[in-house]
């Protein structure tokens, strides 16, 4: 019951929050806001691809962590270099790949 009661508040505070802009009589947002929303898409990303990577188990293992840091820090590194998503994307992959064969082998 709980846990229904926490997603019911949830679901009402979102609401609230987007109800609130239609509310409002101005068109363009805060200046507070307006120099966040450039800040929002990295910051969620990061929110959901912190967890993943240094805790893919569900628990700190390091064994268990490390292909997938050693994957984004090569995937990192190949798209600074060549500013190609799809490279970027492959020469990860392929990390990810060949160092969890070595570690899970």
């Amino acid at each position: 019951m709980r846990d229904w009661l926490v997603l019911l508040a949830i679901g009402v505070g979102t609401y609230l929050l987007r109800a609130s802009f239609l509310v409002a009589n101005s068109t363009e947002a805060p200046p507070g806001v307006e120099r966040a929303l450039p800040y929002i898409g990295p910051a969620v990303l990061g929110a959901m691809v912190a967890p993943a990577l240094i805790l893919p188990a569900g628990a700190i293992s390091v064994a268990a962590a490390v292909p997938g840091l050693l994957a984004a820090a090569v995937c990192g590194l190949a798209w600074w270099r060549s500013r190609s998503i799809p490279l970027a994307l492959v020469a990860g992959l392929m990390t990810a790949w060949t160092a969890e064969a070595i570690v899970y082998a």
